[in-house]
């Protein structure tokens, strides 16, 4: 009876947690950044299992689509109680050769698109009387990646926001944990 968002769900883990979260009764607004192919895909092998999923196009790094995303999510199906931040970007690029675009790209996408999605969902989760946010991180946030700085800053970083809302959101009844 609850409904997730989980962006960057087409793919990988992000197509894993969506099955996952659909197979234990959520309602999953799957969230692609370029191909609606890729998410009407997931939303099919999740009505095929007897769940509900619709797909949204949205790029996280930009905060009107994720606020249309969420949006369009609640209107079809009334309510978001959980977040699943999952949408990253992996390139390998050695330092000398990263150009601040690269850099900027990235944080963009993990950084930036995490502050913009639960900017979005707060609202709807302090009107549902709580909810949950997950963010994924990686043993690079700690031990660094040769050739991933920008990957590793962004981990360290999300990291940090997690603590950081875990304890802000509390009050809401909003649990924020990092795996």
């Amino acid at each position: 009876g609850k409904v997730a968002l989980v962006t960057g769900a087409t793919r990988n883990i992000g197509r894993s947690i969506a099955l996952s979260l659909a197979a234990g009764g959520a309602a999953v607004a799957v969230n692609s950044r370029v191909s609606r192919e890729a998410g009407e895909k997931i939303v099919q092998e999740i009505k095929a299992m007897g769940g509900q999923a619709e797909a949204f196009v949205a790029d996280v790094a930009d905060a009107k689509a994720v606020n249309a995303m969420v949006e369009g999510a609640v209107k079809r199906f009334g309510r978001i109680d959980m977040l699943v931040i999952n949408a990253s970007v992996r390139k390998q690029t050695p330092f000398a050769d990263m150009s601040f675009e690269e850099w900027k790209g990235i944080l963009g996408i993990t950084l930036d698109g995490s502050f913009h999605l639960v900017k979005a969902c707060l609202p709807h989760m302090i009107k549902a009387g709580g909810g949950a946010i997950v963010t994924l991180g990686g043993m690079m946030a700690l031990a660094g990646a040769k050739n991933r700085v920008h990957g590793s800053v962004v981990k360290h970083g999300l990291v940090g926001m997690t603590r950081a809302l875990a304890l802000d959101l509390a009050q809401y009844n909003i649990r924020v944990n990092c795996i």
